[in-house]
């Protein structure tokens, strides 16, 4: 009986320890920022370049965000408006809010100015960052939070300014410095 008890106990405990080392280090926390945005990527949804312009060409798509700063938006964003202050697809509303006010800001009415201007739980969602990586955390937190539509852009602002450029991640390096 103390032998199959010990096997039992043995078993639970390689199972425990099995499970939970995927991209993480000791204690439980993740090695660092590319293993965190791996995880993250591994549960939500990506949507390419070419998806992305053909939902915009066919009008199926209403709300982009971009997770980046304010200074980098400001810099350009995907549908901004040209010199004669048109845009290219005029039904679509690109918001920014940067990751670290997401979960703040995309319920909050008086920053979407109306109720008809915010996303509802059920409205399909576009996230972008400079690269990808933030996008993937800031489309698990919409998740997270009850968004059930939400898709991250692989490649980020980098693959909208350059199609044929690579996809790569914004996480920092393993050295902390910013990608």
């Amino acid at each position: 009986m103390k032998k199959i008890n010990y096997l039992i106990i043995l078993s639970a405990i390689l199972l425990l320890v099995s499970s939970c080392g995927k991209g993480f280090s000791e204690g439980g926390y993740f090695a660092n920022a590319k293993a965190m945005v791996s995880e993250a990527r591994k549960g939500i949804e990506e949507i390419s370049y070419d998806e992305l312009i053909q939902k915009l060409e066919n009008g199926e798509l209403r709300f982009i965000i971009d997770v980046r700063e304010p200074g980098k938006f400001a810099e350009g964003y995907i549908n901004q408006p040209d010199e004669n202050d048109e845009k290219e697809y005029p039904d679509v509303v690109t918001k920014n809010i940067p990751r670290g006010l997401l979960e703040f800001k995309i319920a909050d009415i008086t920053f979407w100015k109306n109720r008809k201007n915010m996303p509802s739980k059920d409205d399909e969602i576009i996230i972008y960052c400079k690269k990808g990586g933030r996008g993937a955390l800031a489309t698990e937190t919409l998740m997270k939070l009850g968004y059930k539509n939400v898709q991250n852009l692989k490649g980020g602002y980098k693959k909208w300014l350059n199609p044929d450029e690579s996809e790569e991640d914004d996480t920092p390096a393993e050295s902390g410095g910013c990608g």
